[in-house]
């Protein structure tokens, strides 16, 4: 079982469909639209791998019953949603005046995405009232982040950000008359997309420092040292990673949200792969700094020896 490879032919007819439908946008949007698709195709070299978001629905085809045509629609939905709400983190966090450029596209993405859901449910289904939660909850979570420690006080929040994903979990359970597991299916995607977040902001972690970004392991350094994020430098991280051991710490972490989906009841094996995945690239990470440790302590030929000779 692959989480990403099994899929991907299916993945090259989704990239494919939004491709022309942002190619019947007017121009420059068109252009625009196409070259911000690219930024996210994940067979595109460079681009960003938001692999949950794009995937999510055939992640869930099997074990729910879904057609591929139904899948397909909802994953293309899933990409323009995904896109407008990156366009909103865009603006959110950057300095400069660039809304008066994005905002057209970004509406016009909005409306794809409806396109997509709205042949799928009534307006009085439950899948609308639950519309308007995450959409709520990803709001509460984006205003308050520059002042809220979330990863030391309320991780919940963390996950929020990303919460307009669990549209597709929930349209998947009302669509095969599963609505019992909405909250279950909500509690596993908060507990993946805390440990993805909780992954980027490992690689992520010197560009935000210098850009005054919110970052969980930067929130565990400044608890660690007991200073502000204000203070904090780029040697203090360092020495949190690769002196004291932190980066354990943190995978540790990730291990511990792992274990809360062992019992889950969504049928969704692929996943908790993707989950599974992740906490290994955390806890391999975590181990080489500890064994290039333990080689130091050996001495400096032995580290060098270990570096550029092949036994």
């Amino acid at each position: 079982m692959d989480w990403l490879h099994d899929f991907d032919e299916e993945l090259r007819l989704v990239f494919k469909d939004c491709s022309i439908i942002i190619s019947g946008f007017p121009e420059p949007i068109r252009a625009q639209g196409l070259s911000y698709l690219e930024q996210f195709n994940v067979f595109s070299t460079g681009s960003h791998k938001n692999y949950i978001c794009y995937l999510l629905p055939f992640w869930l085809r099997d074990g729910y019953g879904l057609t591929d045509a139904e899948v397909r629609q909802l994953s293309v939905g899933n990409v323009f949603c995904m896109l407008y709400f990156f366009i909103q983190d865009d603006l959110i966090d950057s300095s400069e005046d660039s809304a008066a450029r994005k905002l057209p596209l970004a509406n016009l993405l909005y409306v794809e995405f409806l396109n997509r859901y709205r042949p799928l449910f009534p307006s009085d289904s439950l899948f609308w009232l639950c519309f308007n939660r995450y959409i709520l909850e990803w709001a509460d979570s984006m205003a308050g982040e520059a002042h809220g420690d979330y990863f030391l006080n309320d991780r919940l929040k963390i996950s929020h950000k990303a919460s307009p994903l669990k549209l597709t979990s929930t349209a998947v359970l009302l669509y095969s008359g599963n609505a019992s597991l909405i909250t279950e299916a909500e509690d596993v995607l908060h507990t993946i997309l805390l440990t993805l977040q909780m992954l980027d902001d490992y690689e992520d972690w010197e560009q935000d420092l210098a850009g005054g970004s919110y970052n969980c392991l930067l929130s565990l350094v400044c608890c660690h040292f007991n200073t502000q994020r204000e203070a904090l430098t780029k040697t203090q991280v360092k020495d949190y990673i690769y002196t004291t051991g932190g980066l354990a710490e943190y995978a540790e972490t990730a291990l511990s949200n792992h274990r809360k989906l062992e019992h889950c009841q969504l049928n969704a094996p692929h996943l908790i792969s993707f989950h599974q995945m992740m906490v290994k690239n955390l806890q391999h990470m975590a181990a080489a700094i500890e064994a290039e440790k333990q080689l130091l302590q050996h001495g400096g030929l032995s580290y060098w020896l270990s570096k550029h000779i092949n036994l």
